[in-house]
């Protein structure tokens, strides 16, 4: 199971911070993400709970002039302990922005707030760490549940089903092309040809008439029918 997206969101202008957790709020219902949002007036307020360990975020979003400790010194102090989450600075300062840059953040948003920017950036931070680890494929009385980076890609099998080609292996389902494509991740996996899916997340380049994987071995058709598309998809999913 994957759990909730996890945002904490440090402002101590409260006005500014129920903005903040309003609009992360609505953005993540809209898009049916699970989530939890934590808000906080101060440094310390959420220092205090980073310590416990009790509580990890995979989002920080941090005001960088805070009343006493900063955001920023606050977000050097959690990166020496943890290089995986993500830090959003909010600042109405632009000469703070620079001041920044080591501890790596996802991006800075200058005050008044743009609302559609800060949408972008917290839909792209979310998809980077909550693209499906395992997908379960349900047809009647069979279930399968496969770890998505361990599929190559998918091929119809001649008769009424598919074959799901795997690192090592592949194993069959009683589904047909379409319906199977509904069961699988967006935007990681593409129809590239009446007869394959592919896994973007395999792939190591894309032409014309190609997919090749990383594997080293395996290289699928595109068709003319599916080039425009193929081609948009693995952009974007490259670009995320």
């Amino acid at each position: 199971m994957i759990h909730p997206y996890r945002l904490a969101v440090c402002e101590d202008d409260q006005i500014v911070r129920d903005g903040i957790y309003r609009f992360c709020g609505e953005t993540l219902t809209e898009e049916n993400i699970t989530h939890e949002i934590a808000s906080f007036s101060s440094a310390e307020e959420l220092e205090a709970v980073l310590e416990t360990g009790e509580q990890g975020f995979d989002l920080l979003v941090l005001d960088i002039k805070l009343e006493e400790k900063n955001g920023l010194e606050l977000a050097k102090e959690v990166r020496r302990r943890d290089d995986r989450v993500s830090i959003l600075f909010i600042t109405g300062y632009e000469e703070y922005a620079l001041a920044g840059y080591e501890v790596q953040p996802v991006h800075f948003l200058l005050k008044p707030l743009d609302w559609e920017k800060l949408r972008e950036i917290l839909l792209k931070d979310w998809r980077q760490k909550h693209r499906a680890q395992t997908v379960l494929l349900e047809k009647g009385r069979r279930k399968i549940r496969l770890a998505v980076h361990s599929i190559l890609y998918v091929e119809t099998d001649g008769s009424h089903g598919v074959q799901i080609i795997l690192e090592d292996g592949s194993v069959k389902f009683p589904a047909g092309m379409g319906e199977l494509e509904g069961m699988l991740p967006k935007g990681q996996f593409v129809r590239c040809h009446n007869s394959y899916i592919v896994n973007l997340g395999r792939v190591q380049e894309c032409t014309r008439q190609s997919f090749y994987l990383d594997d080293g071995e395996h290289k699928l058709p595109v068709s003319r029918k599916y080039l425009n598309a193929c081609q948009k998809a693995f952009v974007s999913y490259k670009n995320q």
